[in-house]
């Protein structure tokens, strides 16, 4: 795949931040973390974090460094590499005294490894999982990237003393960061295998790429083939098999996506907005929105449909019962 069409699928990458803590780790002890179907993201203020993740060895990241681990991913962190004795992270959640939640391994005394930790959702303009294909951590030195600090140091902040719009900052702020990993890792020409499921075909990215820049044009398989330059069969099979849905149900997720986006942004009426994403009627947009969203469009744009965190599982469960408006992983 060219780089133009990466980042053309970058620029309409969504970020959404679950969750948010701090974590504190000494040395000799070896931080558990339980897998949780969420990315997560690690950013090390101080001292230097090593991960062991199963089937990938240990990443060694120095302070600055941003880390992304997959989901379901089991997690050793260490503040040394020195075999440490097993402490799982839920056994040490308590409250900051600026009311956000830290899991403290320190236990109050001198932390050798300081580090957040964020656990994010993201995808392509609400249609699939940028990161969905992502085996192994990646990690890489933003040190040197003064942005990145400011943007965790305001993230903190904002956690800690939450206010208007503070979702949605701490959620742009995030984009930002994992952004400048995924550029350096990829400028690097290091690509985590499989990182993006486009580029497994570059002909797939061209009919994804079309439907982000025209979701209300007439698309069927064949055209979408066409884009492609593959045949109709190939095209829905190696679709299928990339994505994990069929090329016209992408199709209806990135309408409905950008009609829900639509909602809350703009005042258009429900009946222009669904003739603008390419449905033919009102009925048939309100229906396919209630049930992708639960709600019918009116009801949403009220904010009965505002999106709501699911309930983490583990660790974030057992955070979120601390401090329910801000649930955490560790």
């Amino acid at each position: 795949m060219d780089g133009q069409l990466v980042d053309r699928l970058l620029r309409t990458l969504d970020v959404s931040i679950d969750a948010f803590a701090v974590c504190q780790v000494q040395r000799g002890q070896q931080f558990i973390v339980m897998p949780v179907p969420d990315i997560e993201v690690h950013y090390v203020l101080t001292g230097t974090l090593y991960l062991e993740t199963p089937g990938a060895g240990t990443l060694v990241c120095p302070a600055g460094s941003v880390v992304l681990v997959p989901p379901y991913t089991r997690q050793a962190i260490s503040a040394d590499a020195a075999p440490g004795k097993p402490l799982l992270a839920s056994d040490c959640c308590d409250q900051a005294s600026n009311g956000m939640l830290r899991f403290d391994g320190a236990r109050g005394g001198k932390a050798d490894l300081r580090f957040v930790c964020g656990a994010i959702t993201a995808n392509i303009s609400g249609s699939f999982g940028l990161l969905d294909t992502v085996r192994r951590p990646i990690s890489e030195n933003l040190g040197g990237e003064p942005i990145v600090q400011l943007a965790y140091q305001m993230m903190m902040a904002e956690m800690a003393d939450p206010g208007l719009a503070s979702r949605a900052l701490t959620s742009a702020l995030m984009k930002l960061c994992v952004l400048m990993l995924l550029r350096r890792h990829f400028g690097r020409g290091e690509r985590e295998t499989r990182l993006l499921s486009t580029l497994r075909d570059p002909r797939l990215g061209k009919a994804v790429a079309a439907v982000l820049d025209r979701p209300s044009a007439r698309y069927t398989v064949a055209t979408l083939a066409t884009a492609a330059g593959m045949s109709r069969s190939s095209f829905a099979r190696e679709f299928n098999a990339a994505f994990g849905m069929s090329p016209m149900a992408f199709v209806a997720r990135t309408r409905l996506h950008q009609s829900a986006d639509m909602l809350r942004t703009t005042n258009m009426p429900v009946k222009v907005i669904a003739a603008s994403i390419g449905f033919a009627s009102r009925s048939h947009f309100s229906r396919a929105f209630r049930d992708a969203y639960g709600v019918d469009p009116s009801a949403y744009r009220r904010g009965a449909g505002a999106p709501a965190t699911a309930p983490l599982p583990g660790l974030a469960l057992a955070a979120a019962e601390e401090r329910p408006r801000m649930a955490a992983v560790g």
